[in-house]
């Protein structure tokens, strides 16, 4: 899996979403998968993860907000 196994000790932010459909069952495979390669976690903890995975290594968002914090400084 591309997502490293969780630190459930980190500070939790309360987070409601609603899926269904394909993303509904992908998240709860997704899940399952994860359970069987580093132990049972929170569904909302999981996805928390998923999306902070996301973001870090989205290259293009990565270089806008580079780009953004130079604009920032005097």
């Amino acid at each position: 899996l591309a997502l490293p196994k969780i630190d459930t000790e980190e500070k939790v932010v309360d987070l409601r979403l609603k899926l269904k459909g394909k993303a509904a069952v992908d998240l709860a495979e997704y899940q399952t998968a994860y359970a069987e390669a580093n132990g049972a976690i929170e569904v909302e903890i999981l996805a928390a993860h998923i999306l902070a995975t996301f973001i870090e290594s989205d290259k293009g968002f990565q270089a806008w907000r580079r780009a953004r914090a130079g604009e920032r400084r005097p």
